[in-house]
């Protein structure tokens, strides 16, 4: 559970990461409907996921019905990787089991091409679960730059179900998107998702 062990500032202070913040990385980007049966199935369980009020039941009635999503529309054309032990680096702690991970196909039972590492906050603390998100992101940057090198940008998220937090790490520059997208817009959440793996257009340009 090594990654676990990090927080956004030892993350800096151990691989030299910048991190950049107040910024609007993904607002342009084209929201993608989400099928009204996902809808009503995360609909129908939030209640019940809010009243349990554990990671696991946010994790299994709201955060994994929408990624789900994601690889469905993808359509083979996206890994889905749920509590896969990701270990990269056992001397620089960059080990343990990463709640979410999506990346490039072939969709095997370990991860081959990561593109997005998903985390669930802790305590429902976005800010917290931060370090730990950006710890499995530089560990994913490694791991593509031997395997996959053209795939130069790792993204990551730190979510509890009701809220998403978006980050992009490109070499060791750590960017933090300012806006948090709420689960009652999932057609915005999947498109940045989407366009993540290239798979979503972006908004098209102003006239």
């Amino acid at each position: 559970m090594a990654y676990s062990s990090f927080n956004l500032a030892r993350v800096q202070a151990d691989f030299g990461i910048t991190v950049q913040t107040g910024l609007h990385l993904f607002g342009h980007l084209s929201p993608v409907p989400v099928d009204p049966a996902v809808m009503t199935c995360i609909n129908r369980l939030h209640g019940l996921a809010a009243s349990i009020n554990t990671e696991k039941a946010r994790s299994e009635m709201i955060v994994s019905p929408l990624l789900s999503e994601a690889w469905r529309v993808g359509n083979g054309r996206i890994a889905m990787f749920s509590g896969v032990t990701f270990d990269v680096d056992a001397a620089d702690e960059l080990t343990g089991v990463c709640d979410f991970i999506l990346g490039y196909p072939p969709q095997l039972d370990y991860v081959v091409h990561p593109v997005l590492m998903i985390t669930e906050a802790k305590n429902e603390s976005i800010m917290g679960g931060l370090g730990l998100c950006a710890a499995a992101m530089v560990a994913a940057l490694r791991f593509n730059h031997t395997r996959q090198p053209d795939v130069t940008t790792v993204y990551g998220c730190v979510t509890d179900g009701d809220r998403w937090r978006f980050m992009r790490l490109t070499g060791t520059t750590l960017e933090i998107d300012g806006t948090e997208y709420p689960i009652s817009q999932p057609d915005r959440i999947l498109g940045v998702i989407l366009n993540f793996v290239g798979l979503a257009p972006a908004a098209p340009a102003a006239a």
